[in-house]
């Protein structure tokens, strides 16, 4: 009962604490540059999951290491690099909402050339949600849009899709793992990667702020635990299609955020956009027993 309760609410947590990330960003942005925010939020984050993964005495092989690794390196450091140097170049949130929602459509059009065929009813879901983004960030979105933020926000969204790809393309191995032992070696490779950033570039003192260390608890505790953490728990059930395209409700939600929490405005449009977006997203996903079904066989053929 309690593992389908969460299957059924994974697909709303996930939108919720995905988007919750943009609320932290928001916090830190005027005290810390982004690679400082990014470096101590998996200071604090990596250690607490290694603490949780020692304490429950989990071992694990090169082979999985090595696959986590990769993953890591892809869906959190290049993803969230990309997105945070995007918005330090200028480029309006909207925008990054808007290129980062081509990241459903590109997964599917990767994965179908490996034999995952989704068919007219996923391609048309597809092409609605993306209409919702695009009616959620509004017409003013692309306006002023610098190329080198335009640049970074693509990086990221193919190196979160690249992530979600190769995360069903290659074969997890036989040992059981779970959600958090790959947030626990992820989020270390991500602490790398970030320290050597920071580093080179001087930013790695954190400032004197209280309300810097605020963002690292919101970013660590909703946007990490839960936000990544919902991200691989759907992957996992539902497919790299299905949590892909969950992220199409980010940017209303986390317009919603903004709305509830700094008194920014809220149009009618957002409002719109949001209900077309779910209408693609209800289309797209599969029930998560037949996506792992679905998952299962082709997954089987190649460790064959």
């Amino acid at each position: 009962m309690r593992k389908s309760l969460l299957g059924h609410l994974a697909p709303v947590l996930l939108v919720v604490l995905w988007s919750s990330g943009f609320v932290g960003a928001t916090f830190a942005a005027p005290v810390a540059p982004a690679t400082t925010t990014l470096l101590w939020r998996y200071v604090v984050a990596a250690p607490l999951m290694l603490v949780a993964v020692l304490a429950l005495r989990r071992r694990y092989r090169p082979r999985y290491l090595r696959r986590e690794a990769v993953l890591g390196a892809l869906g959190q450091a290049g993803y969230l690099y990309g997105v945070f140097r995007a918005v330090e170049a200028g480029l309006p949130a909207g925008t990054a909402a808007l290129l980062a929602s081509l990241q459903p459509a590109l997964v599917a059009v990767v994965l179908s050339g490996f034999g995952r065929k989704g068919g007219r009813r996923q391609a048309v879901g597809l092409a609605v949600g993306f209409a919702g983004v695009a009616l959620a960030v509004g017409p003013d979105a692309v306006a002023g849009t610098g190329t080198e933020g335009a640049l970074w926000a693509l990086a990221g969204m193919l190196s979160l899709s690249a992530a979600a790809v190769l995360g069903d393309l290659w074969p997890a191995p036989e040992e059981e793992h779970d959600v958090l032992d790959s947030l626990a070696m992820q989020g270390v490779v991500a602490l790398a990667f970030f320290a050597v950033v920071a580093l080179a570039s001087g930013q790695a003192a954190p400032p004197a702020d209280p309300s810097f260390w605020l963002a690292i608890a919101w970013l660590v505790g909703l946007a990490f635990l839960g936000g990544y953490g919902m991200y691989l728990y759907v992957q996992r059930t539902r497919g790299p299609v299905a949590v892909s395209t969950w992220l199409y409700l980010t940017p209303a939600v986390s317009a919603a955020w903004a709305w509830a929490m700094f008194g920014e405005r809220l149009p009618l449009l957002t409002v719109v956009g949001f209900a077309i977006s779910l209408a693609g997203v209800l289309v797209v996903r599969p029930a998560p027993d037949r996506e792992r079904t679905s998952r299962d066989r082709p997954l089987a053929d190649a460790r064959s």
